[in-house]
């Protein structure tokens, strides 16, 4: 049937539907599977999210003091003498790295001279935020078990590093719905 011979039909609708054989079958089925797929990890990813949020800003209240600045201070305490090797530690610039450490200085919990040296107070702190992190993480491997928790911990850092290393963090503060690199990849 044509649509001159449907007359005043205004569209002319098949007796049967003709679904897709072949490689557009799997072509379709495969992208609807891995749209599935997609969703779910950013459901789990959301989910998880809003559950591990209101933790990370309580353990910033209790101790303190921003995530970043309790790794510089970390980092510190291990040994890392210099805002290069913290940095390097940490993930971040020299200049970041700078900006948290003149910020723990102004809070007492580093010094700067003669040798960059977390302070005693600087230990407290960071004993407090371990002693609060690790009843966090027995509740993690408590649901996980420890071989999981492991390979979880090891799985989100390489997402972040491939993630930050894409370019595909949106500022905290932008509305941007879909970074560039994952419209263009």
């Amino acid at each position: 049937m044509t649509i001159e011979d449907a007359g005043t039909k205004a569209l002319a609708v098949p007796d049967q539907v003709v679904r897709p054989t072949g490689i557009a079958t799997v072509q379709t089925e495969q992208l609807i599977g891995d749209i599935s797929d997609s969703l779910r990890l950013l459901d789990a990813v959301e989910r998880v999210r809003g559950h591990a949020h209101p933790l990370i800003l309580s353990l910033q209240d209790a101790v303190g003091i921003k995530m970043p600045a309790a790794l510089v201070l970390s980092a510190i305490s291990n040994g890392r003498d210099t805002a290069e090797t913290v940095a390097a530690q940490v993930g971040t610039t020299t200049g970041e790295a700078e900006l948290a450490i003149e910020e723990l200085a102004g809070l007492g919990l580093v010094r700067t001279s003669p040798k960059l040296s977390v302070t005693g107070m600087g230990q407290a702190r960071l004993a407090q935020l371990d002693g609060l992190t690790v009843r966090v993480l027995d509740v993690i491997t408590g649901i996980l078990g420890p071989a999981d928790a492991a390979q979880l911990v090891r799985l989100l850092h390489t997402v972040a590093d491939g993630l930050e290393s894409a370019g595909t963090t949106p500022a905290p503060d932008s509305d941007q719905l879909f970074p560039p690199a994952l419209l263009h990849n």
